[in-house]
């Protein structure tokens, strides 16, 4: 299949498909100290013990995009080996399983997934959803607990709503011409530097829509890192409002996928014909 089909069929699903909620997570080494972080860790902000990881949720789907969801995680990780620690705490990414099923009943679970997520006060953020399709009824969930979202696949026109602050992506939307601006970033000498990094990596070329999680990533850990401060018991605390403005606010943020920046009225990435222009050295 060549990219260009590969990246089409996936724009295609997002728009279409639904994830469920069979959830699962890593590091259950953590449960433990779910009772304390639950009395430490209200609505307004997180507050991380010393010792503890700065959790970030990512939603998976190994049935219906195995492809896919290990290149995602892998461009997350990617990430995360670039900036290991914020202001030395370490970084954990709990990975909560979906689905992108092509059936609408199953909305309710992509809502029952996100509720998982939330419900880990030490959740500071998702990099997710993947697909479009029943994210909505997720960023609803999200949206009530203050937990930014940052999807870089989910392209839909459709998801953007007043009211919605934490909701922000690292894909143009479909209407913006998402199709070919992503031909463009994906010519780039920064991209394509990026893509030969990754290949040396992980042994095989990335996914189409990787890069950009790997940007979506490296832009919520800068975010982390501005907002979080320490305070005088040694624990780092992590605001959410600040976070979710910080990231909705962002302005030529320098990514493999070229300068970003977000509408700060619904959380879409801008397509700057002029800044990717620059990144092309033209």
């Amino acid at each position: 299949m060549s990219p260009r089909m590969t990246i089409r069929g996936l724009t295609l699903l997002a728009a279409t498909v639904s994830l469920a909620g069979a959830v699962g997570a890593q590091g259950a080494a953590a449960r433990p100290h779910a009772a304390r972080a639950r009395l430490e860790s209200t609505h307004d902000r997180v507050v991380v013990q010393r010792g503890q990881p700065v959790q970030i949720a990512f939603t998976a789907d190994t049935t219906d995009l195995p492809d896919f969801t290990q290149s995602f995680e892998q461009a997350i990780r990617m990430a995360i080996s670039r900036q290991p620690r914020i202001k030395g705490f370490p970084v954990r990414v709990n990975v909560v399983q979906t689905r992108c099923g092509q059936d609408p009943s199953v909305d309710a679970d992509d809502a029952a997934a996100a509720q998982t997520i939330v419900a880990n006060t030490q959740n500071t953020a998702v990099l997710g959803n993947l697909c479009s399709f029943g994210f909505a009824s997720a960023l609803a969930v999200y949206q009530a607990a203050d937990v930014v979202a940052i999807s870089g696949s989910a392209t839909s026109d459709a998801l953007p709503a007043p009211g919605l602050t934490v909701f922000d992506r690292m894909a143009v939307a479909d209407g913006d011409g998402f199709l070919d601006w992503y031909n463009r970033v994906q010519s780039l000498p920064s991209d394509l530097a990026w893509q030969d990094d990754y290949a040396a990596e992980f042994g095989s070329a990335p996914q189409p829509y990787a890069d950009l999680w790997f940007d979506a990533a490296r832009l919520l850990l800068r975010r982390l890192g501005q907002v979080s401060s320490v305070d005088g018991g040694g624990r780092l605390v992590i605001p959410r409002a600040a976070l979710a403005s910080a990231v909705r606010h962002t302005t030529a943020f320098h990514g493999v996928s070229c300068t970003v920046t977000l509408d700060a009225a619904t959380g879409n990435r801008v397509n700057d014909p002029a800044a990717l222009s620059a990144c092309a050295g033209g």
